[in-house]
């Protein structure tokens, strides 16, 4: 009993291990940066690619620059090449002189100056006054604030509101659920088109597509992080819900039960209160992505002809995450395929991390 709170810490604790990653020079290749948090700063001579949980940009870019990441903070430069960012929570303002291209499920501007084109897609976008957009801007949304000065602007959301500053010097079309209030001096300059959005079929069509496409991408992307960053943990799990899938089972629905009891019992103690909060959270978040393991370790059996590698490794991410969204779904039996596959995921990876503790303790090495 003595070793289940420091069995449980470690578990917990290594859903947030990964090494953190510095650039602060000038650079004269290709850069590649991985890691949880990925500060960069000063010129890069070259493209750059970075992938990471956090990841701050605050330099000059003399190439494209490419950012995926869950929290992602550019208040840097691009000399006439392209940004691509791609996360959870966004936040950007500078300058960049190329195109600029977001997907997130959320994203601040602020302070902004785009001379290239600009697309934007995300379910909820704020944009504040201080921003220029020199050529087409288009954005995809649920929820948009929005001011700042335009030339060309193109919106298709469901609910809009802009500022009494912005500003559209030629062209703005909005499609959206109700027609939104457009200020005066707006009205003046430009040329304004209301669309209506898409009804019927078509529209529970397009809906429900993109729905499914944004899980499968949500879940695909952190398990390729996790193959690129910590493959062998992602191998480990997979192999331990393919050797042993009942006990797997078995064990993940006591896991499962067990865990939220231990937090709890962690909370209310004076002294583990807040780490108690900061682990439920990542049980949570956890109980979310750990889907995605018994998702690959059902791409692998399908695959399971295939030379091993990477190849196969990446097909069974691709195509076991697009069996599970199907799957998840399917009216009235999504959610009990989805229980499965949590059940099969959270198991897999506890028994992995508490072998990794066992064995790290014999070795007098914790």
């Amino acid at each position: 009993m003595k070793n289940i709170f420091p069995i449980t810490f470690s578990f917990l604790l290594a859903l947030n291990i990964c090494a953190v990653v510095s650039a602060q020079k000038n650079f004269a290749a290709d850069d590649f940066f991985s890691g949880k948090k990925i500060v960069m700063k000063h010129n890069f001579m070259n493209n750059i690619f970075a992938v990471g949980s956090t990841v701050e940009f605050s330099g000059l870019s003399y190439e494209d620059v490419v950012i995926l990441g869950i929290n992602i903070r550019f208040s840097g430069a691009s000399s006439f090449k392209d940004v691509y960012i791609a996360g959870d929570n966004v936040e950007i303002s500078g300058n960049i002189k190329g195109n600029l291209r977001i997907v997130a499920r959320q994203i601040t501007i602020d302070h902004l100056t785009v001379e290239g084109n600009t697309n934007v897609v995300a379910p909820e976008i704020v944009i504040f006054d201080d921003v220029r957009f020199k050529k087409s801007m288009e954005i995809w949304s649920s929820d948009v604030q929005m001011g700042g000065w335009y030339s060309n602007l193109h919106i298709k959301t469901k609910s809009i509101i802009f500022s009494k500053n912005l500003f559209v010097d030629k062209k703005l079309v909005v499609q959206s659920t109700e027609k939104p209030a457009i200020p005066a001096n707006v009205m003046k300059h430009c040329d304004f088109v209301y669309e209506p959005p898409i009804h019927g079929k078509i529209q529970f069509f397009l809906s429900s597509k993109l729905r499914r496409l944004f899980s499968f991408l949500s879940l695909c992307f952190p398990f390729l992080l996790m193959f690129f960053i910590t493959p062998r943990i992602l191998q480990e799990t997979i192999d331990i819900i393919e050797k042993r899938p009942v006990w797997i089972f078995l064990t993940g629905i006591l896991l499962l039960i067990l865990t939220p009891l231990i937090l709890i019992l962690l909370m209310l103690t004076v002294i583990g209160a807040p780490l108690g909060l900061i682990f439920f959270t990542f049980y949570l978040s956890f109980l979310y992505l750990c889907r995605g393991f018994a998702s690959i370790a059902l791409g692998r059996t399908i695959f399971r002809r295939l030379k091993e590698g990477k190849t196969k490794m990446i097909v069974s991410i691709l195509v076991g995450t697009g069996i599970f969204v199907f799957l998840a779904s399917m009216p009235k039996v999504g959610y009990f395929f989805q229980i499965i596959f949590v059940i099969f995921g959270f198991g897999g990876f506890a028994v992995g991390r508490i072998r990794m503790f066992i064995k790290l303790k014999k070795q007098n090495l914790i």
